[in-house]
Formats: structure tokens, C-alpha cells, sequence
């Protein structure tokens, strides 16, 4: 083997290796579903099905088109259950069960035929959940579903504060306005403040409070600049700071996975770069071998 081979092989194998993207799957089911009249089809079903399900909340058991509705009702489950077949097909079961909302798909359709039972009619409502499969079927939903679940530390973070300020709050009112029917104990106060936080009754609130204590708007005041404008807006804040966070993760990922192909194509070039050196250098053996084996030959006799 040449200097030149030995190099390239040494230089590809020295090389880290691109990490490999999953090829599980079936390629005549992900050219099936990987298009845009497969994902409007399904999500005309979600629509449609979540048409009727109101439709024969609306009017009842009793209704004129109750048994159309029920019929229409198991032909939707029915494409539901061939969409998920379907995916876990073009995914394979790697894939597909790495991906959170494809369990999500399988528990809200799950849940949807256990609604089918006629034994419980409680569980009849359970029908309706397959609505939320709007959210997955549609990326933007399931962008900022995915923005929420990522600014759940910060929501929490915000939400922990808010309660310290409520009970901060509920303790100085029902200590200043026991006598108050909103603020006699502290759970009638930490109600009483909630309501002044949404300015639900803030007038009448606080004109009764200052019957009893004329600085009763002070507290009043203070607490629903500090709860209302203050606490509350930090949930928006975080939740639209993460919305806004979560196109730029997605280009990331996106560049990665390019990235990741950039790599796979490079290393199969200087593989095959490899193989057609060491056919090169067979064939230069199979050369002088065949060259040697003529010199060698007697000459043919007269």
C-alpha cells in the first residue's frame, strides 16, 4: 500500500466521526406523511372532529344528529389510530418515542377510546381532549407550548414571590381590618386581596376600609401596585422572553442537524477517496505483476 493511501486512511480515522441521525423508518411511509396535503388532511380531521364534539354538546343526547355525530365520531378515531400507525412506521420506534409529542398523540388517542365505553358517561367527556391534538398538529402551537414548558423555572420563580407578597398582605390586613368582612380571617383576606389584584371591586373595597381606618388606601394602594403591576407582569415577562427564546433554538437545532450532514457527507468523500486510492494502487500491482509474468515468459519457438 502506498505512503499516500496509508495517509488517507490514517487522516479519515483520526477524524471524529459525525454523529449519525436516525434512518429508522420506512421511506414509502415517510413520503407519505412528511408533506403538506398529509398534515392539512389531518388537521381538517381535528377541526372537524372538534366541530361535532361541540355540536352534539350543544344539543344532547337527544338530538337530531346524534347517532351521525357518533358515527363520524369512531371514523375520526379510527384515521387517528392510521396516523399514528402511519408515523411510528416512517419514524421507526426510536424516533418516534424519542419525540414527546408523538407520546402525546398516543395518550390523548388512548384516553379517546377508553371515552368510547358507554358503561361510565362520565368518561364521555374525555372525547374532547383530542382537540388539544391542534397543538401538535400545528407547529407554532407547539412552539410556544414548548416556550412555556421551558419558562416554567422562571413562572415558578415568579409565582413563589407573588405568594410571599399575598400572605405578607393577608397577614397585615386581617391584622389592620379584623373587624372587615373580607378580611375577618386570612383566608376571606387572601380571597379579598386576589379580587383587588384583578380590580374586582377595588372601589368598594377600599371606601369600606376607609370607613374603618382612614390610611386604609395606603395599604390598599400599595399592595395592588406591588401585586398587580409589579409580581403579576413578571409572568408575562418571562413567558414572552421565552417565546421569543424559542425560534432561536430552533434555528439552532436546525444548523446542527446541517451541520451534522456537512459532516456525514465529508467523511463519506474522504472514505470513498480512500477505497478509489487502494483500487488505484491494486490496479498499479495487477500492472507490473502482469508485466513481470510477460518478461518472464519464454520466447515462443520458430
Amino acid at each position: 500500500m502506498s505512503n499516500a493511501t496509508a495517509t488517507a486512511q490514517t487522516r479519515v480515522q483520526n477524524k471524529p466521526k459525525a454523529k449519525r441521525r436516525s434512518r429508522d423508518g420506512i421511506p414509502l411511509f415517510r413520503w407519505l406523511t412528511r408533506n403538506w396535503v398529509w398534515d392539512t388532511f389531518i388537521l381538517l380531521c381535528i377541526i372537524g372532529n372538534a366541530a361535532i364534539l361541540g355540536i352534539d354538546a350543544h344539543y344532547g343526547e337527544t338530538g337530531p344528529y346524534h347517532a351521525q355525530i357518533e358515527q363520524w365520531n369512531m371514523y375520526f378515531l379510527f384515521i387517528f389510530t392510521g396516523e399514528l400507525v402511519l408515523e411510528f412506521l416512517a419514524q421507526g420506534p426510536r424516533k418516534y418515542f424519542s419525540n414527546g409529542w408523538n407520546i402525546f398523540d398516543v395518550i390523548v388517542i388512548g384516553l379517546s377510546y377508553i371515552a368510547t365505553s358507554p358503561a361510565i358517561s362520565a368518561l364521555r367527556t374525555l372525547r374532547v381532549i383530542r382537540v388539544f391534538r391542534l397543538v401538535s398538529a400545528v407547529p407554532q402551537m407547539r412552539r410556544v407550548v414548548e416556550a412555556l414548558f421551558g419558562a416554567m423555572p422562571g413562572i415558578l420563580a415568579s409565582f413563589a414571590i407573588l405568594a410571599v407578597v399575598f400572605y405578607i398582605a393577608a397577614v397585615m390586613g386581617t391584622t389592620l381590618f379584623h373587624s372587615d368582612p373580607g378580611f375577618s380571617d386570612l383566608g376571606q383576606s387572601m380571597l379579598s386581596l386576589f379580587a383587588l389584584s384583578q380590580f374586582d371591586g377595588w372601589g368598594d373595597t377600599i371606601t369600606r376600609l376607609q370607613q374603618q381606618s382612614p390610611y386604609a388606601w395606603i395599604f390598599v394602594l400599595g399592595f395592588t401596585l406591588i401585586a398587580a403591576f409589579a409580581v403579576l407582569n413578571l409572568f408575562i415577562g418571562v413567558i414572552v422572553e421565552a417565546v421569543q427564546a424559542a425560534p432561536q433554538e430552533e434555528i439552532k437545532d436546525e444548523i446542527e442537524e446541517v451541520q451534522e450532514e456537512v459532516e456525514e457527507i465529508q467523511v463519506a468523500q474522504e472514505d470513498a477517496a480512500v477505497v478509489q486510492q487502494r483500487i488505484l494502487d491494486e490496479v498499479r500491482a495487477l500492472r507490473s505483476e502482469l508485466a513481470a509474468l510477460r518478461g518472464a515468459a519464454p520466447p515462443p519457438s520458430a
